[in-house]
């Protein structure tokens, strides 16, 4: 009783300061921006677990150290003067509560082993349960559609003509990008007064260029073509790609002269975040090497250095992919678009054009959450704090459980979200010093926004594993259902065979993409290197055969062609494909035969739930009016329980009848043993039951207020007493 007080103090005070903080911020005047508000709490968070981490363990250590150097005198042990003292009467409504348990508690819930499985699947589908949710509502929560919009369009703008630009869709050489770069990057983010800092987009107002746009050039010192991909140079050069290269004096005071003809270094932090490869259609380009040269923030300038770049022809036949990096920054929508646009040259002379447009939120991304993101935030920190408290308890009291694959799973998940968090903090960090650098410099400097996009894009990536482990945890947690069962012993008994029957099946689309490409590769761009076969033959085999058209494989004679599409068709996508579904439908079945034939004795998982959570099932079906009370059907007891019996009989002569189902259910004299007695186990807790009812109910007909009966040898005089008694008897003590 001493512990409800103090838990009702606590609740009370609770609600006290919850609503006089409410009336506070409701009444008292002031009132936060949704963006400042937001950082409020984001700060509280962040504040709760520095305090959960670091301040927690260490409040921990020095008490244990207090309590271990300087140990308290421990109270000597006496009787407890608020001791509740129970009446007879409170220990036959024990006793009755008791029985009533007892009567759903059967001898198949007694089975300590399996009721211990059974707790711990329920408290890990509980909780893993919770943190897929939340990995899932954070992504919901987190999607922006407006950023898919935003990269459509911009990438429209710059791939295709319009009225004041030129599309980069529409080059035919290589020296025709200086145009693209006069009329798509100079007139259009530049004024005619050459105002310092630029011009909003001329076509649309809100975007700014931040920063210049850089030209990063890879070149191979010959263009000749051999049977090992070209190397990029990486030499220094003078003036028009002359060697030997000397350094001037000064050079690297001004602009220089000499930077489009030197090559790049570029240190470990470039090589780990950037360290990517643009993947061409004549070859793979690397982005740490390359000349880099870079344009001015006023249309006179940039005209000069691109007319410098023309007339030392800085742009040849050995130049092999150009790229050109900038980054827009929309002001109405706080987004960022990083642009990665570049030229890929043949050894023949053409040409092929690439446009790469990332959109993303870089700052006060959590400023324009509503209710339901932070709310969503909130309930992820303490889900995923839940998550990792439980790993660390499981871990910490034992070890050796580290070894075993679903823990392993489990700490794989937990620092993933680790990195995630680490990753987005030191974006944010990167960003604001980026900004901080846009603020304080010139206009004229390189502002590399492809940093934070590649670790928001690890971030991303790192988000995808989680969730496939969270789904593979909670894949292991749903093994108590049947049908979850079932398909794991089917891949269990088909694995072999299901594993050399795909490899024939890949065997055989490796085969025809060979073909198919040495035969149709010059023709047709579904069948130009292998890498695009194999992809456009696994679309055609799993039902995807839009892009795929009979002449696109006659280009090395019909007949020929009619046999490969014959192949793809039959032997590929009808006779491999549906061995593989064939395979998996007879070990399903034989599977499942083998789990009907399999004796069960213990209870299923939601028998134990129904009994685990009776009470609250009782209270949900009670309050919600489900509970089925008896129907009488128009007739006694007697003569329904008589209806029941005679029901059953009929269902078991039919059953003996049938065959088939005789086959499919047999009947299991241990299982009908069990089941015998605990009807008979069901029966004696009836009876126990009905007794004790009756007892209470004489003790509070005829005994006093603490169920105590009168004498019998004594009589007991008539009197208004008894009949106040009777009249306090309460029907819902029954």
């Amino acid at each position: 009783m001493a512990q409800k007080s103090s838990n009702m103090i606590i609740y009370l005070t609770l609600v006290i300061i919850t609503v006089c903080g409410i009336c506070l911020w409701k009444f008292s005047g002031f009132n936060h921006e949704d963006g400042k508000f937001n950082m409020i709490l984001v700060s509280f968070l962040a504040v709760t677990l520095i305090r959960i981490i670091i301040f927690t363990p260490l409040k921990f250590v020095i008490m244990s150290l207090d309590a271990a150097w300087w140990p308290l005198q421990q109270p000597p042990v006496g009787p407890d003067e608020n001791a509740n003292v129970e009446s007879f009467m409170d220990k036959l409504r024990i006793k009755l509560r008791t029985l009533r348990s007892e009567l759903i508690i059967t001898e198949s819930h007694r089975n300590e082993e399996v009721n211990l499985k059974y707790r711990v699947i329920t408290e890990e589908l509980y909780l893993t349960a919770k943190v897929f949710l939340v990995f899932l509502g954070m992504v919901l929560v987190l999607f922006d559609d407006f950023l898919y919009f935003n990269t459509k369009t911009i990438q429209h703008l710059f791939e295709y003509n319009h009225k004041f630009t030129r599309g980069l869709s529409s080059l035919t050489e290589l020296l025709k990008v200086y145009e693209f770069i006069e009329f798509s990057l100079i007139r259009a983010f530049t004024s005619e007064n050459n105002t310092i800092g630029g011009a909003p987009w001329i076509y649309s107002e809100c975007n700014r260029l931040l920063g210049v746009v850089r030209l990063r050039q890879l070149r191979t010192e010959n263009n000749r073509m051999g049977l090992h991909d070209p190397v990029f140079t990486e030499r220094d050069y003078m003036e028009g790609w002359k060697l030997p290269y000397e350094r001037q004096p000064y050079t690297n005071k001004f602009w220089t002269i000499y930077k489009p003809w030197v090559s790049t270094d570029y240190g470990i932090r470039d090589n780990l975040i950037l360290g990517i490869v643009h993947h061409g259609q004549h070859l793979s380009y690397p982005e740490t090497k390359g000349y880099i040269n870079l344009l001015s923030d006023t249309r006179f300038k940039s005209f000069k250095i691109l007319d410098y770049l023309i007339d030392k022809k800085w742009l040849d036949s050995n130049t092999s992919a150009l790229f050109m990096d900038f980054s827009l920054y929309n002001a109405d929508a706080n987004t960022f678009s990083v642009c990665t646009l570049w030229v890929e040259q043949f050894p023949f002379g053409g040409i092929d054009t690439h446009v790469q447009v990332e959109s993303n939120v870089f700052i006060d991304q959590i400023g324009h959450f509503s209710i339901i993101g932070m709310l969503m935030i909130f309930i992820s920190f303490i889900i995923c704090t839940q998550f990792a408290r439980a790993f660390f308890v499981k871990v910490w009291y034992d070890p050796h459980s580290l070894k075993t694959l679903w823990v392993m799973l489990d700490a794989l998940i937990v620092l993933l979200s680790i990195l995630i968090a680490a990753l987005l903090f030191i974006r944010g960090s990167l960003v604001q010093s980026m900004i901080h650098k846009v603020e304080i410099s010139v206009m004229v400097d390189f502002i590399d926004f492809r940093e934070p996009a590649r670790l928001n894009y690890f971030a991303d990536v790192l988000k995808g594993f989680a969730v496939a482990l969270v789904t593979m945890r909670l894949w292991k947690v749903m093994q108590f259902a049947g049908t979850f069962q079932l398909f794991t012993e089917t891949l269990a008994l088909a694995w072999r065979a299901l594993f050399f029957t795909v490899l024939i099946t890949i065997i055989f689309i490796v085969a025809l993409g060979i073909a198919a490409v040495t035969i149709n590769g010059n023709h047709t761009i579904h069948f130009s290197d292998l890498d695009s076969a194999i992809v456009t033959l696994m679309c055609f085999t799993f039902g995807y055969a839009r892009q795929v058209n009979p002449p696109d494989l006659f280009y090395g004679g019909m007949w020929l062609g009619l046999i490969l599409y014959a192949m793809m068709g039959f032997v590929v996508k009808f006779l491999l494909i549906n061995l593989i579904i064939s395979m998996l439908r007879a070990q399903l079945t034989s599977a499942k035969v083998e789990r009907d034939h399999t004796e069960k004795r213990c209870i299923s998982f939601l028998e134990f739930l129904r009994v685990e959570y009776a009470d609250y099932i009782n209270f949900v079906l009670k309050v919600t009016g489900l509970k089925k009370g008896y129907n009488p059907y128009s007739g006694t007891v007697a003569e329904n329980i008589q209806r029941k019996l005679d029901k059953d009989e009929i269902n078991n002569e039919k059953r003996h009848k049938d065959p088939t189902a005789m086959h499919n259910n047999p009947i299991d004299e241990d299982i009908l043993q069990l089941r015998y007695r605990e009807r008979i186990e069901r029966t004696f807790t009836l009876a126990a039951i009905l007794q004790t009812q009756m007892e209470l109910l004489e003790r509070l007909m005829f005994g006093d207020e603490d169920g105590n009966l009168p004498d019998l040898n004594q009589d007991e005089e008539p009197g208004p007493s008894n009949r106040k008694r009777e009249e306090q008897i309460a029907p819902s003590t029954f």
